[in-house]
């Protein structure tokens, strides 16, 4: 029983060092271990304090089990700033899971820390919000097919009580296989991704969101004492899909926001070159709701715009 912190090192082979600040609570009874990650995305801050706070926050006499907790899970991006990617390789952890022992930088630890953290866990809790420059409204993940596994993910989905809930699956419009919370859940964990947060700001209602949300969770394991709040019913979407520019970069300017509601062949906005001539009009290729806005008007070539929560 108690709390411990240290530092989990991984050293790749091309000699590049990826450094894991973990937090544990081993509590005073026998209970499940709930892993819970922050900072994938290094930039998005709100379920990095929210990961703190809880650590802080729990008590070993009240807690049945181990909750597990990676602070930080992307350092390197956290200390330089760097939105979506690795700043070694340019990839994007959470497109990359399981990972590849023999692969890039960010292959090699992202399979560090699935056999080493994620795999350990009876439960997975990935914190996430939208990065830098993107406008997002709270969303939560899970990986969809019919195993039991799945049933728990959205019962932990559920109770995070974020208003809106998304299943993806393996070949859908949004493929989840490099994910971490489909990743979990293909090894019998089950696991979701919330999204709460916008803009790469730290607001202490976005910090509270993910900290209401991972207490009601662990109250619905077990793993805090009392019973979870009822939230809110969510509104269900089966799938996600995403709209990018298919002309070189260039400016944008939206006219969708994070929650609105849009229809297929609605326009998004305009894209520019830099000096006022139009290059194309995205428009939506499904309708569904915005649950996220790229906010900057900096388009690279073939850019993200938004992503659309359907079903």
């Amino acid at each position: 029983m108690g709390k411990t912190t240290e530092f989990l090192t991984f050293k790749a082979t091309d000699g590049n060092e990826a450094v894991f600040p973990v937090a544990t609570v081993t509590g005073s009874k026998p209970g499940p271990t709930v892993t819970v990650t922050a900072g994938v995305h290094g930039c998005e801050y709100a379920g990095i304090a929210a990961a703190v706070r809880l650590f802080k926050a729990l008590d070993p006499e009240t807690v049945s089990g181990t909750v597990r907790i990676v602070t930080i899970t992307s350092l390197l991006s956290f200390e330089e700033r760097r939105m979506f990617v690795c700043p070694v390789d340019g990839k994007n952890p959470n497109r990359f899971f399981p990972g590849d022992p023999g692969g890039s930088f960010t292959e090699q630890y992202v399979h560090f820390l699935m056999e080493n953290i994620i795999a350990k866990g009876d439960y997975y809790i990935d914190l996430h919000g939208g990065d830098m420059v993107e406008g997002l409204e709270d969303f939560s993940i899970y990986h969809l097919d019919d195993s039991e596994v799945s049933k728990k993910s959205y019962e932990m989905a559920y109770y995070y009580g974020l208003p809106n809930l998304v299943s993806t699956k393996a070949g859908g419009a949004w493929p989840d296989d490099g994910t971490t919370y489909a990743n979990a859940a293909k090894r019998g964990i089950p696991a979701m991704i919330t999204e709460a947060g916008s803009v790469g700001q730290l607001h202490e209602k976005d910090t509270l969101t993910h900290l209401n949300g991972l207490t009601n969770v662990l109250k619905y394991l077990g793993v805090l004492e009392g019973k979870p709040e009822e939230p809110k019913k969510p509104q269900g979407y089966s799938g996600m899909t995403w709209l990018y520019t298919s002309s070189p970069k260039g400016i944008f300017y939206k006219t969708i926001e994070p929650g609105m509601m849009v229809t297929k062949g609605q326009e998004a906005g305009v894209l520019e070159d830099y000096f006022g001539n139009e290059l194309e009009r995205p428009v939506a290729p499904v309708s569904g709701k915005v649950v996220f806005v790229t906010t900057s008007p900096a388009m690279p070539e073939k850019g993200l715009i938004m992503g659309i929560a359907t079903g």
